[in-house]
């Protein structure tokens, strides 16, 4: 088989043995930025970008078009306008990366490396800046292959083997606590609980020596031991403590309730049930992914291990849930291909469940949309509203409503939104599910921003943020705190606006398990602010904001960063912008390049004239 390599130092492979490769780097990074794009690219985009000083880069590009189909051996591939890849039987290292499952990607990718390692394109700047931004988004993936493989070796009771992945990942991510949480399971559970508790404390004082805080108590829980089995264990005993423990965590006592729920794992255990067992880690799983901050690991295990265990017993089906709670997790995180493919599984042992099936369809839909693939996420939020309503599931509805209601806004299709959010409102009332209530709240705050109504808007977000609150999710202060920061710019309280902006990033950033897409929309909010007064810190903001969104696929906010670059003065970053912008389906953002490219024709304005220009047209994401 022949291989495209782009991990390390690029080469082309035919059955392991390295071949004639591509004459000039140039050609490697056309290559690399087709192979990147999920759809053809026209031909004008790649010669600005990458031959944007030659005589005739259309010409330029033909000739490294014709060399790529020289070395690929496929006179079809890289033709038309615009250029389709086309490399049927071709394997490319990236693609594997990003799609196959964890150990096809250890045993396949050169994992240790960055993506055309040594390679730069000084006099191509829009080029370079997608070129960091798809490296960072090469080694998010790396660390999350990485991370599946230790989960699903400590789930599989596998824990010697997953320690060299959770290594890896460590180094990769040194100061990302749940990678050392990962690494201090691995030890416990595999015999070592002094090396795992001394691992605690190595990173204990590493994180305060160099970040001023200290890991989360998670970090500290993983290296204790399981819960011993009861000395008398009985199948009525532990279902009542299941059902003590589930009743304790809906009521909202979740210290209480999970002690219980751990209870009922240890005496599942001891009866030797495999469907008690998979319901008590399920319980226990959800209740640690849903009500406990910064327990997402230990969550994870538990559902992973009930995974294993029905799988184990014949029976998938009765893990169906787990699946689905293991793809929230990563939707959190901005995983997306892990996600979708835990909801693969679920979809196929969900059988007649429409509930459940609605929860699997708006998750799948809320992936979509935060990777900017709208026109993919509107049928199936609309599914899983027509599924939800025919099961009564009012909580399934309002999320799902919610994050159409969200889609629509950011399309700038208000009418719709405000349809659906309305709707969204009123069912998470009717139902009583007041730790949501803030979501959909603030998102018709937004709305009323829109239409000018600062007081409703400000109103509305005041609510949103006591709610965030008073149910303690940062996530929802995050998006409330945005808000008001929003209505105070828009009234001229710029001094208010940076203060709420600030506490909107900062919201997300006190727990290690936040919604990253909501930390991303908090941070390009406060780096518009930044932007538009020409404040010190816009070109660190709008950096902040372009890894964060490279690192996890978020295609719109990675355009959004693009475009701040030009605001604030980067013509180089033009190329980008445009690439960007292409990738996404929103005509708000194409209408916004598109006025922002005609100033930048206009006669006499610089690109820091623009940005001058600019200062102040735009409070909002």
């Amino acid at each position: 088989m022949l291989t495209i390599k782009l991990l390390g130092s690029p080469a082309l492979l035919d059955d392991g043995v390295r071949v004639g490769g591509v004459r000039g780097k140039k050609g490697w990074g056309l290559l690399a930025y087709l192979v990147s794009n999920t759809a053809p690219v026209p031909r004008e985009r790649l010669a600005r970008l990458l031959f944007p000083d030659a005589a005739d880069g259309l010409a330029a590009l033909r000739w490294n078009l014709a060399e790529l189909r020289r070395i690929t051996g496929a006179p079809q591939a890289f033709a038309g306008d615009p250029v389709a890849l086309a490399l049927p039987g071709v394997q490319v290292d990236v693609h594997v990366l990003a799609t196959a499952p964890w150990y096809e990607v250890i045993e396949q990718v050169d994992v240790a490396s960055p993506l055309l390692e040594g390679l730069a394109f000084p006099s191509c700047a829009g080029f370079e800046l997608w070129l960091d931004g798809e490296r960072h988004r090469v080694a998010a993936l790396v660390a999350g292959a990485l991370r599946e493989a230790a989960r699903e070796e400590i789930a599989s009771g596998r824990a010697d083997e997953a320690l060299g992945h959770a290594r890896r990942l460590v180094a990769l991510q040194p100061w990302d606590e749940t990678c050392h949480e990962l690494l201090v399971r691995a030890l416990a559970q595999s015999g070592d609980v002094p090396a795992a508790r001394a691992h605690v404390d190595l990173v204990t004082a590493s994180f305060l020596d160099e970040l001023g805080v200290a890991p989360s108590r998670a970090v500290a829980a993983a290296a204790e031991p399981l819960l011993a089995r009861p000395a008398q264990a009985s199948r009525t005993r532990t279902e009542t403590q299941l059902q003590a423990g589930t009743s304790a965590v809906a009521a909202g006592a979740s210290d209480a309730g999970i002690s219980s729920l751990r209870r009922a794992v240890a005496g599942a255990r001891a009866v030797a049930d495999p469907e008690l067992l998979v319901r008590a880690l399920i319980h226990l799983g959800s209740a640690q992914v849903h009500a406990v901050r910064g327990a997402d690991e230990a969550g994870v295990a538990a559902l992973r291990e009930a995974v294993s265990v029905a799988e184990r017993a014949g029976r998938p089906a009765l893990a169906t849930a787990a699946c689905r709670e293991l793809a929230w997790v990563e939707f959190l995180r901005c995983r997306f291909e892990p996600a979708e493919r835990w909801l693969d599984r679920a979809m196929t042992t969900v059988g007649s469940d429409d509930s459940e099936r609605a929860w699997i369809l708006l998750i799948r839909a809320s992936l979509r949309s935060d990777a900017g693939r709208y026109d993919e996420a509107v049928p199936l939020f609309l599914d899983a509203v027509h599924h939800a309503e025919y099961a009564g599931d009012q909580q399934a509805s309002a999320m799902a409503l919610t994050h159409l209601g969200r889609l629509r806004l950011l399309r700038g299709e208000d009418e719709l939104a405000a349809e659906d959010l309305h709707r969204a409102q009123a069912l998470a009332e009717r139902s009583g599910w007041l730790t949501f209530a803030s979501y959909p709240l603030s998102w018709t705050a937004e709305l009323a921003v829109r239409a000018g109504d600062l007081d409703g808007a400000g109103e509305l977000f005041s609510r949103a943020h006591t709610l965030a609150l008073e149910v303690g999710d940062p996530c929802w202060e995050s998006l409330a705190s945005r808000g008001l920061g929003l209505v105070a710019a828009r009234r001229g309280d710029h001094a208010a606006a940076a203060r709420f902006l600030h506490d909107s990033r900062t919201a997300c950033s006190r727990v290690n398990d936040s919604y990253v897409w909501l930390e991303a929309y908090g941070l390009a909010a406060q780096a518009t602010h930044a932007v538009s007064r020409g404040l010190a810190s816009a070109e660190a903001l709008v950096d902040d904001l372009a890894r964060l969104a490279s690192e996890h696929g978020m295609r719109e906010l990675q355009a959004e960063a693009a475009i701040l670059r030009v605001e604030a003065g980067r013509a180089d970053a033009l190329e980008a912008a445009r690439s960007l912008v292409a990738a996404v389906d929103n005509p708000v953002l194409a209408t916004r390049l598109d006025v922002l490219e005609r100033r930048l024709d206009s006669a006499g304005e610089s690109a820091g004239g623009v940005a001058a220009g600019l200062a102040g047209r735009r409070t909002s994401t």
